[in-house]
């Protein structure tokens, strides 16, 4: 079990990292921001600096980060930059040995993008997550209690109530947390969206969803998967087909002599697999079930007008 004090550590270091990378911060505000004590943010900062990202304090408890720096430069998530602070700390109470070995593994991690052989390109996200909302949401996961969420849509504020939390997970550049309501069914709310968590003492049974998110492409998964599909797909993008899985349960039923494939896979709705179909076009074509085919004929024939 994860204690609290890590996790509200946690939260606090993801939160000031992506402050940083908008601009400067003032210790004195972010502390009545987060609930904290300005000593404690202090704290928080040395760790960070500990881990190689390189403050600067321009003017007493005003920081930025070091002029050229940014976050979007390191090949790694915002959480994986919290973690490498957290692990700094870590090393520090092991002693030499284990501080070096950190040392070079966070340089390697901090060092300027023209020096990284890897690139990863992610959607620059305008909704702030909550440190508090992250917090809660992370121990109600972890404790298997049940919540309600208070949230805000395209057009209105409601609240969703007893929910089991399940996960948060990444889609397509976007943190979800994904629950199950009193009918058994997942609902997804993008985490930028949730304005506040209440926690209940009442907990429920594990459930397990490793499996789907697993085999989900994106965030269109449910707690069943019963339709089946199936797809021909040319041989000119046949290839890509046999090295990833780009369709839930996806399978190769049957290789044609020309080199094209035909492909079979489950889904809950037809949302989960129509982004995909779309991005192969012509390559791709639906040859089960009808009523999948005639909703792809209408979108193509909407956006043709």
């Amino acid at each position: 079990m994860i204690k609290s004090a890590t996790l509200h550590k946690f939260t606090r270091i993801l939160y000031l990292l992506n402050k940083l990378d908008r601009g400067r911060i003032t210790l004195t505000q972010e502390a009545k921001s987060l609930g904290f004590s300005v000593r404690t943010l202090q704290r928080d900062l040395l760790e960070m600096e500990r881990a190689g990202f390189p403050l600067s304090e321009f003017a007493a408890g005003r920081y930025t980060f070091a002029e050229g720096f940014s976050l979007r430069k390191m090949p790694l998530s915002s959480r994986d930059k919290a973690l490498l602070a957290l692990t700094g700390q870590l090393a520090q109470s092991l002693g030499p040995q284990w501080q070096a070995s950190f040392k070079r593994l966070s340089e390697q991690a901090v060092r300027p993008e023209a020096q990284s052989v890897y690139f990863i390109k992610m959607p620059r996200m305008w909704h702030t997550i909550s440190p508090n909302v992250l917090d809660k949401l992370e121990q109600a996961i972890l404790k298997h209690q049940y919540i309600d969420v208070h949230y805000t849509s395209q057009t209105k504020r409601a609240w969703s109530r007893g929910l089991r939390p399940l996960k948060m997970a990444l889609f397509d550049g976007f943190w979800y947390l994904i629950a199950i309501n009193n009918v058994n069914t997942f609902m997804k709310f993008s985490l930028g969206r949730i304005i506040q968590v209440r926690t209940h003492s009442e907990t429920f049974p594990p459930f397990g969803i490793d499996e789907k998110l697993a085999q989900a492409p994106n965030i269109w998964f449910d707690t069943e998967q019963k339709i089946k599909i199936k797809l021909k797909v040319s041989d000119a993008v046949a290839g890509y087909f046999k090295e990833v899985e780009f369709f839930p349960y996806q399978k190769i039923e049957q290789e044609e002599k020309d080199g094209s494939l035909v492909l079979s896979c489950r889904t809950a709705n037809f949302m989960q697999v129509l982004p995909q179909i779309q991005r192969w076009l012509p390559n791709i074509q639906v040859i089960s079930p009808a009523p999948l085919k005639q909703a792809l004929q209408q979108m193509l024939k909407k956006y043709l007008e």
